[in-house]
């Protein structure tokens, strides 16, 4: 598969089959998203995978925490309310709404919410770190580093999902991936292989206009 190609087929897929990732597999692509380019050379992120056995607990356990309406979610990047983001922004938001009604049916809120709450059957979790005083220039980094991997990935024919939902529980997270104190948990994506029969995965979101997103200086 071609760059061009690889780039424009990749979307966030919403619920996975149960087939597993090879664990080599894994290692693999962490390995590639290590030649993205790092602020000084500073290499800053660090990747903790959840499979099996462990991705298990921490399914259960997330399942649980939101199913509990007392449950308070603590992600290291709180979630910011769309009526605070730029107009542009709120546009685009608005028509993703409006594109998922159509692409998966009106029950998609609900279908969404019964994929969130188990982790969208993820085979595989790769939760990112950075140091607990990390500078801006290292979340950079680590967006570029996710990008690469969920590239590598497709690649592999692997689908992914970058997600609020993975870490919007943080401090339990911690305890059940054993993070150590000095970093702090950021992100999370989800591996696997998309399940063609769900309704969650039509969903495909649209993108701006270049022209509405370029400004030439000749």
């Amino acid at each position: 598969m071609d760059f061009k190609t690889t780039i424009q087929t990749r979307h966030a897929t919403r619920w996975f089959t149960d087939q597993q990732i090879p664990p080599v597999l894994l290692q693999d692509l962490v390995k590639l998203a290590q030649g993205t380019p790092s602020w000084v050379n500073s290499q800053p992120v660090r990747a903790y995978i959840a499979t099996g056995k462990k991705l298990a607990e921490i399914r259960a356990q997330h399942t649980k925490l939101s199913q509990d309406p007392d449950a308070k979610t603590d992600p290291s990047i709180p979630l910011r309310p769309s009526n605070e983001w730029d107009e542009a922004a709120q546009a685009n938001m608005q028509n993703w709404m409006e594109n998922d009604a159509s692409q998966a049916g009106e029950d998609w809120p609900k279908l969404a919410a019964q994929a969130s709450g188990q982790l969208f059957n993820a085979q595989a979790i790769v939760y990112l770190t950075l140091a607990k005083d990390y500078s801006n220039w290292s979340l950079v980094d680590l967006g570029a580093f996710s990008q690469s991997l969920m590239l590598a990935a497709s690649v592999e024919e692997i689908d992914s999902l970058p997600a609020y939902e993975f870490t919007k529980f943080n401090q339990p997270l911690r305890e059940a991936l054993n993070i150590p104190a000095d970093q702090e948990l950021i992100y999370g994506i989800g591996l696997g292989y998309a399940d063609q029969t769900a309704a969650i995965n039509k969903i495909k979101a649209s993108r701006m206009d270049p022209t509405d997103v370029i400004t030439f200086l000749d």
